[in-house]
């Protein structure tokens, strides 16, 4: 009778002690009754009822989880194909909402997040992708993705999303490179063209503007010229008016001073015989 007694009191303590509850740090408890959820107790030891009255789960809210999911291949907005591979890490935000939400969270979350990669690669130019645009979509992916998984009630917060990589499938790897390459020497070609024009350029400005002063200054000396004949032709024709024999004596006058300086004076004595060269 004792022995049964002391079983019995062995059975009931057992059966109380499963109504224990021991939260560690960084984690809480979703405390289920009767299968629905009944209350989140936090760190520490607590109690619920015994099984199958109160049942319990522990949730790791500070713990930094990372998924994994492989490459998905991901057509861009220039209508190339890219190899994305991506890392997602998360904690969970509301852990009711995590476990009752959906039977795969993780699954939702992987799905959501390359949803909105995809719509974000479309958008974008595969040289832009695999040089410069990588930390544009990452903060992209992970902004988007975290509005979506909201609005879902999914209960997680986005850590991170990083591309781990981003390449061209295998199949188009060495037609890319070929284009890469000839894309490099274009940039090259034009560098160089764009410093050859930087050292030329003033030299041929400096030659322009000289060549432009010449020629202001030369049709300031002719225009100068002609404004003086101009004038003195309209003295000399209003001296004309005035006294028209000036002008004549002035024109004789200067005839005799143009032929004079070109003929050659010989005082000969009468009766000298003159001999010229030339005739008989």
């Amino acid at each position: 009778m004792k022995s049964r007694l002391l079983i019995w009191l062995g059975l009931a303590a057992l059966f109380l002690s499963s109504g224990l509850v021991l939260v560690d740090s960084g984690d809480v408890a979703v405390i289920y009754r009767f299968g629905a959820v009944d209350r989140v107790a936090s760190a520490g030891l607590g109690v619920r009822a015994p099984w199958p009255i109160e049942s319990h789960e522990l949730v790791g809210v500070s713990e930094v989880r990372r998924v994994e999911p492989g490459k998905q291949r991901l057509l861009t907005g220039d209508t190339n194909l890219v190899d994305v591979d991506l890392i997602i890490q998360y904690t969970i935000s509301d852990p009711v909402a995590f476990l009752i939400s959906t039977k795969e969270p993780e699954g939702l979350l992987t799905n959501v997040v390359f949803s909105v990669t995809s719509e974000i690669v479309a958008t974008m130019g595969v040289d832009v992708l695999l040089t410069t645009g990588r930390a544009e979509l990452q903060q992209g992916a992970e902004r988007t993705a975290q509005a979506a998984l909201d609005a879902h009630g999914v209960g997680v917060r986005l850590v991170a999303v990083e591309v781990r990589e981003i390449t061209p499938p295998p199949a188009v790897l060495d037609a890319f490179k070929d284009v890469s390459s000839a894309r490099g020497d274009r940039d090259t070609l034009a560098l160089a063209a764009e410093a050859y024009v930087s050292k030329h350029l003033p030299e041929v400005r400096g030659s322009v503007a000289e060549m432009m002063e010449s020629t202001r200054a030369g049709g300031a000396q002719q225009l100068a010229r002609a404004s003086g004949d101009v004038s003195r032709f309209k003295s000399l024709s209003a001296i004309e008016k005035e006294n028209p024999n000036s002008t004549r004596i002035q024109i004789w006058t200067d005839a005799v001073h143009r032929i004079g300086s070109k003929v050659k004076v010989h005082v000969l004595r009468p009766n000298t015989e003159v001999r010229i060269d030339g005739l008989e």
